[in-house]
């Protein structure tokens, strides 16, 4: 009798084991890829709801000063509290519990295997199964946007925690950590779904990775066979036409530009020296200009026109071998366009100013806010808060375009001899060349320094926060949209070549689409 009870206790008290243990995980080693692969991404809430309030890798002043894992997304108050949050994408729950963080809410964590063969986890922190939300249980498959659980209320406002990382693949992890996160095998979660959400795009061929997040630090130089030689960081590298690195050279110190010509590439180092390298890679002679540069070159008529770190401007023979002339006074720059007589440039004082190319100033006019600047039929065109002008050539400003919806920093601005288009900051906007308006297109989320341009029968709308937007430009219609990661401290350049490849250089990676693809049913 006394061994049957024994029994019947040890069976009670598995059960009771079951019922209270805090969490189940699934042990890394146990994983496999019987929930498929990785398809398609998404976010786990609605980005149009929720922002931002906590970036990756902020030192947080309330631990210390330790660097956050995640991204805490918040939804406003009122409104984040129960909130479904979704799976980002196809996978296998390897942890799940109600109480994963304690007394700050639930843990989720998914493994994610993608066509690369590589694996991530998107890991859901301060979530709840209070409102009625079952919590997934570990080794069960979840499809991309199932729901998995509820924003919880942790301290000190309802919010959700979302890691993408690497490492940890059945703990909740600590949140905050003394060294880089990136070090430690976190990544930053809005990058990686951006980024994905582009590369499973059909027209999607390829991507290269590139180190810095601020580039591309210029432009880079274009070669016959569509290949790219580029700056990042101290290196310079060539990426052939299909998106693989063919080699990198150390350079000893900064650069802040590269200069085709005939004879090879010519780099254009931060104290202002110069030197040769070729296609393949060989460093040649250098010498030094009587400057030191903090800009990019701009490259004007037959002149390289670099921006110098006592706030004036140096202009340089086309083989970067004598200073023509330089001219004082001249703020950073943000924005320039050249007509190949007269350079205007927005700075960072707002002011726009237009250069004659033997270096003279021509005129300064002070705006509320630096605007755009694009190029038609040689003439220079400056959208700005005021209006749609144009600039002469002897600095004469003309309102073109009185009734233009304002323009500003977050401007853009493209013509040819059909249509005109602006784009205000949240509309593109397209007119007649009697500037009748044609069409206006809402694009919300749009951010950073943008740029239109215009190809064949469609308008490329890109910005340095990674948006690459296609519209119809007859009917305003949306012809296909994407992003990839960008940030304000970075740059953009994009380019559509004869081979149909649009290639996008923004942050650290270059991205080539198939541009027919891209186009959908607008390049049918």
């Amino acid at each position: 009798m006394r061994f049957f009870r024994a029994i019947r206790w040890l069976f009670c008290s598995a059960l009771l084991l079951i019922a209270f243990t805090p969490a189940l995980s699934l042990p890394a080693q146990a994983q496999t890829t019987q929930c498929g692969l990785a398809t398609s991404i998404t976010f786990p809430i609605d980005t149009n709801q929720f922002q931002i309030v906590q970036d990756f890798g902020a030192p947080s002043p309330r631990y210390q000063g330790r660097y956050h894992t995640g991204e805490d997304w918040y939804g406003g108050r009122e409104s984040s509290y129960g909130t479904q949050v979704h799976a980002v994408a196809n996978g296998q729950v390897t942890f799940s519990s109600p109480n994963g963080w304690g007394r700050d809410g639930g843990v989720i964590i998914i493994a994610h295997k993608f066509p690369d063969g590589t694996t991530a986890y998107s890991m859901y922190g301060h979530v709840t199964d209070a409102t009625g939300i079952q919590f997934p249980a570990p080794f069960t498959c979840v499809k991309m946007g199932d729901v998995i659980a509820a924003v919880g209320a942790p301290r000190p406002a309802p919010h959700l925690h979302f890691e993408i990382r690497t490492n940890q693949p059945d703990i909740p992890g600590p949140g905050y950590t003394d060294q880089d996160p990136v070090d430690l095998g976190w990544r930053r979660p809005s990058k990686f779904v951006d980024n994905w959400q582009a590369w499973f795009l059909k027209s999607a061929l390829w991507h290269a990775d590139i180190a810095d997040e601020t580039g591309p630090i210029a432009p880079p130089v274009e070669l016959p066979d569509h290949s790219l030689l580029t700056l990042d960081a101290q290196r310079v590298l060539r990426v052939s036409s299909d998106g693989r690195v063919l080699w990198r050279v150390n350079l000893p110190e900064p650069a802040v530009g590269l200069i085709g010509q005939s004879s090879g590439i010519l780099i254009a180092f931060a104290s202002g020296k110069m030197q040769m390298i070729t296609a393949d890679s060989a460093l040649g002679e250098s010498w030094q200009a009587t400057s030191a540069f903090d800009s990019p070159p701009m490259l004007a008529g037959t002149l390289a026109i670099f921006h110098a770190p006592n706030n004036g401007l140096v202009a340089l023979s086309a083989d970067g071998r004598a200073t023509v002339w330089q001219l004082s006074g001249v703020a950073p720059i943000l924005r320039w366009a050249s007509n190949g007589k007269t350079l205007g440039l927005m700075t960072a004082d707002n002011s726009m100013l237009s250069i004659s190319l033997d270096g003279k100033l021509i005129n300064r006019a002070l705006l509320r806010e630096p605007g755009s600047l694009a190029l038609n039929n040689g003439a220079l065109l400056a959208y700005t808060r005021g209006g749609f002008w144009t600039v002469a050539d002897d600095g004469t400003w003309a309102l073109t375009f009185p009734d233009a919806p304002p323009g500003g920093r977050v401007s853009a601005a493209a013509e040819n001899a059909q249509q005109l288009f602006l784009f205000d900051g949240a509309t593109l906007h397209a007119y007649d060349s009697a500037h009748t308006q044609q069409w206006a297109t809402p694009l919300p989320g749009v951010e950073g320094n943008v740029t239109l341009s215009i190809y064949d029968k469609v308008v490329l709308l890109t910005s340095n926060h990674g948006d690459i937007i296609a519209v119809q430009a007859s009917s305003g219609g949306v012809c296909n949209t994407t992003r990839i990661y960008g940030s304000n401290r970075s740059r953009e350049w994009h380019s559509l070549d004869d081979d149909g490849v649009l290639r996008v250089y923004v942050a650290d990676q270059i991205i080539g689409l198939n541009w027919n693809k891209f186009l959908m049913a607008c390049g049918q």
